[in-house]
């Protein structure tokens, strides 16, 4: 009898396909997809791609970090959702295409794609935790980085953030009124908000330290307030003295008087 063929054997090796790939970025970023394919190319011993698939990972999600940083808030999340399906996917066919088709025709196997969302998952827990411990470092007050989210900017890092009821037009209305009143100088950064309605308007300045202690400050802060009164729709209101960690300091009242008292 005629000796029958050897039949070959599948790859021992399961990969991760380019739709494995695009779940890792959903769930856990470029990162994660990037991880992903450095772990084809170590099961196939090339481990200097699989840094670089690592590194431009790193590199693509920061800047993409960046990008979220110039994009208005009000832009709807799926604007970064659908780019981060289509890049997680065809990079994966472009980089690794033909090994992956190569492999199927072989008869390998592949990682489910629920295991690479698992992955993405994961870093995504590992991002976080990094950056809320690095959040909880600065020693920022979370309550006011939280309302500090919708602002004008005059330039010069001079801004004007609006909660709580406030309006852009009360904000931009605000920012002009310290512009008059060379508050906003153009020469060095300064954040105030304005939140709430009515009696209710509290006006939140970040100051350097101590200048809540300061009487002449104080003093001066008295001056702007009536100063800006009548651009934001008059008494009564509350101004706010902030130290550079956005906490309250020192909160003070314009009604028929001007009176401070200091945070408990």
């Amino acid at each position: 009898m005629d000796a029958q063929p050897a039949l070959p054997v599948p790859p021992p090796q399961r990969v991760h396909s380019p739709t494995g790939v695009a779940w890792a970025t959903i769930c856990g970023t470029p990162i994660a997809g990037g991880i992903v394919l450095a772990l084809n190319y170590w099961k196939w011993s090339q481990k200097g791609l699989a840094a670089a698939a690592v590194a431009g990972g790193l590199l693509t999600t920061a800047l993409l970090g960046g990008l979220s940083w110039i994009v208005p808030i009000g832009v709807p999340a799926l604007v970064f959702l659908v780019p981060l399906i289509v890049l997680g996917y065809f990079a994966a066919r472009w980089l690794q295409g033909r090994r992956l088709d190569a492999h199927r025709a072989a008869g390998g196997t592949r990682v489910s794609p629920g295991i690479d969302a698992l992955i993405g998952l994961g870093v995504t827990t590992v991002l976080v935790g990094a950056l809320t411990l690095g959040f909880l470092s600065t020693a920022l007050n979370p309550r006011s980085v939280l309302e500090y989210q919708e602002s004008v900017d005059f330039g010069h890092g001079q801004l004007v953030f609006y909660s709580d009821g406030a309006t852009r037009d009360d904000a931009q209305n605000l920012g002009e009124a310290l512009f008059n009143a060379r508050y906003f100088d153009d020469l060095a950064p300064a954040e105030v908000s304005i939140a709430g309605q009515g009696s209710g308007r509290v006006l939140s300045f970040v100051g350097a330290d101590g200048v809540w202690d300061d009487s002449a400050s104080l003093e001066y802060m008295r001056q702007l307030a009536e100063y800006i009164a009548p651009h934001i729709g008059g008494e009564p209101f509350t101004v706010v003295l902030l130290d550079p960690n956005l906490y309250e300091k020192k909160r003070c009242r314009l009604d028929d008087d001007w009176h401070c008292s200091p945070v408990p």
